[in-house]
């Protein structure tokens, strides 16, 4: 594990978690027949130049202070073509200046930039628009569609911030906010529609829209020191920009006949350091009969010895309801080690026999305690220098090693060489091309922090399964929106990829965290109690493991992402429909089915039965931002 917390910026610069990152729900204009006046009512068409903002004007009702009111928000929607436009959503305030003609007379509400001094929480990333980075964190978006950004107006304090610039709790009576999307360290012009912009409290009990196309004048703000022209206008065509036509149908084709890799499973890692171990409840929920149906359990093998029975409890438990074990070393004993540490240095050539034995030791110690070790990995992210229990290998190293022990070790657990952290080939390539070293191993694991998500040929036509053995999503500043339907969406494309590309398996990291499957009692969310992410890792662990992987052909459906399975006496699906809309089509199905039956989750319910009707032409219908798991029985 790269032990580390993973803002939006960066993972802007890794792709590797091989997905285009989901967005978050929002609301969606049905296209009802609108009249031109009622089309245009409060929408505005905004060019902002430089990094420029509109400017709005809120009167409050008489005997109102603006201390009742703590944030500022409005409805953008951006087209197509400026969607991926480098821009932040910002606000600025200045009550008492119509023109804003100075720049001191601003106080900054700035989301997006990854910088400390902003005051966040994040609302964008700093890459606006961008596939691989794009996040709102309230609300959502996506092109031509509406989404809303909300900015707190109390507790956050931008370094530019000046009180004098901004409304006090007891004043009252007209105040000005420039809010709109920047372009964020480049020139140009972002063109976006903007309604509803308004005050309100906490609640939403009390609310002040502002004036809009009321106001006499755009006002024209440069984000430091540049002042460019804003263009404003109010649509005239008829239709609200935001309105969508629903997706026309898709059909699903499964062809039995074409098939991939067979799915060994889904899981997770157990807490380590200084994180609380999961509990027997917990591995109930997770692994459990009526629980969320995974079947592999990751633990970690440390190099202190008098660890090693820290698992034996959770992993016997989990054993018990047929899950996998697959041990993982961060490092192995300092003592055998070039620099005498458990924190990077390499393992010394004449203790690789030690180490062997180490590793050895260790399945034996489980078993002897009533754990089978299926898997045991030779290190974790070899391949990366970080300040926690580590251990650097060349490609040569571990093939060395593996060569003179991996047969050994292998007569005891499965063996898989080290889990690069970006499931780097030129790791593992070099050990699959030696006959003699490949023969020490049988299974390839690896993590996607950064390296991309796409078949391992040359692994699967050695016969070799494939692991993805870790990953991790979580949002840096706004870390509650980890435990949203939205983030979880995020996960469900990561997954869909993997499978895609002919992974056996796929293992997150800490199955208890905020960001993962189980609560632990931070950022709002409940310990124990099953999350987003954990259902939706259920969709797949529930209806895809033991089966194999077989072709699904898909026509229509722009934002549906598919995934057949069969085994002997069933054929099953997992379907992610990551637009905003319903979707409505059909499946077809190459032989006659006895029942359909299966589970739909959405931000509205989790896991709720679907039942459809059986043949070999079966209607569906997807709702918006949701996903559908579904079993054919023969």
């Amino acid at each position: 594990m790269m032990y580390r917390i993973l803002t939006l910026s960066l993972l802007a610069g890794m792709v590797a978690p091989g997905i285009m990152y989901a967005r978050s729900a929002t609301e969606v204009q049905a296209p009802a027949k609108k009249t031109a006046a009622e089309s245009v009512k409060g929408v505005e068409k905004i060019t902002a130049v430089n990094g420029a903002f509109a400017a709005y004007k809120f009167t409050l009702p008489p005997g109102e202070t603006f201390g009742a009111y703590t944030k500022i928000a409005a409805k953008f929607l951006v087209d197509r073509e400026h969607y991926k436009s480098a821009a932040r959503a910002r606000a600025l305030g200045a009550y008492t200046r119509e023109d804003f003609s100075q720049e001191e007379s601003l106080a900054f509400i700035d989301y997006g930039s990854g910088s400390t001094d902003k005051n966040g929480p994040y609302i964008v990333t700093n890459l606006y628009g961008s596939d691989s980075a794009l996040e709102v964190l309230s609300g959502g978006a996506g092109p031509n569609t509406w989404f809303t950004l909300e900015f707190p107006l109390t507790g956050k304090a931008h370094t530019a911030y000046d009180p004098a610039h901004f409304p006090g709790e007891d004043a009252s009576g007209d105040f000005y906010f420039c809010v709109g999307l920047s372009k964020s360290g480049v020139s140009g012009a972002i063109t976006y529609y903007v309604k509803d912009v308004m005050l309100s409290n906490g609640d939403g009990s009390k609310t002040v829209l502002s004036g809009g196309s009321g106001f006499n004048k755009p006002a024209f703000v440069g984000y430091g020191d540049g002042k460019e022209l804003l263009a404003r206008e109010v649509p005239s065509a008829v239709g609200d920009p935001g309105a969508k036509e629903p997706p026309g149908p898709f059909v699903i084709t499964v062809n039995t006949a074409v098939k991939h890799q067979r799915v060994i499973g889904f899981g997770g890692m157990s807490n380590a350091w200084t994180s609380p171990l999961l509990t027997e409840d917990d591995i109930d929920a997770l692994y459990g009969p009526s629980g969320l149906g995974y079947n592999i359990f990751r633990i970690m093998l440390y190099p202190d010895r008098a660890k090693w029975d820290d698992y034996v409890g959770i992993a016997k438990k989990a054993q018990s309801y047929g899950a996998l074990i697959l041990a993982t070393p961060w490092t192995p004993p300092a003592e055998l080690k070039s620099n005498n540490s458990t924190v990077g240095g390499y393992l010394l050539p004449e203790n690789y026999g030690k180490y062997a034995e180490h590793l050895k030791d260790f399945i034996q110690r489980l078993k002897d305690r009533g754990v089978t070790v299926d898997v045991i990995s030779l290190q974790n992210e070899p391949d990366i220098q970080v300040n926690y229990d580590s251990c650097d290998w060349t490609p040569e190293q571990m093939a060395d090693f593996v060569k003179q022990y991996g047969s050994d070790i292998g007569k005891l657990a499965r063996v898989m060489p080290g889990e690069s952290f970006q499931f780097r080939r030129n790791f593992t390539d070099p050990l699959l091309n030696d006959p003699n070293t490949a023969d020490g191993f049988s299974v390839v694991g690896g993590h996607i922090y950064g390296g991309g998500v796409e078949r391992y040929a040359s692994a699967q036509e050695k016969g070799k399964e494939v692991w993805m053995t870790e990953h991790l999503l979580n949002t840096s500043g706004n870390y509650s929106y980890d435990s949203t339907w939205s983030a979880a969406l995020m996960a469900a494309e990561e997954i869909h990829s993997c499978m895609s590309a002919d992974f056996n398996a796929y293992i997150w990291w800490y199955l208890k965290r905020f960001y993962s499957m189980l609560g632990d009692g931070e950022y709002g969310t409940v310990a124990g109690q099953p999350l987003n992410r954990g259902y939706v890792l259920s969709h797949y662990a529930k209806y895809a493991t033991g089966a194999v992987r077989v072709e699904a052909s898909l026509k229509g459906g722009e934002d549906i992402l598919v995934t057949a399975y069969e085994s002997a006496d069933a054929i099953s699906m997992v379907i992610v429909n990551t637009g905003y809309s319903a979707s409505a089509g059909t499946i077809i199905l190459p032989v006659p089915v006895q029942s359909c039956t299966g589970v739909e989750s959405s931000a509205q319910s989790v896991m709720q039965d679907k039942t459809l009707t059986a043949g070999t032409e079966i209607a569906l219908t997807l709702e918006p931002k949701s996903i559908v798991s579904l079993k054919f029985a023969k």
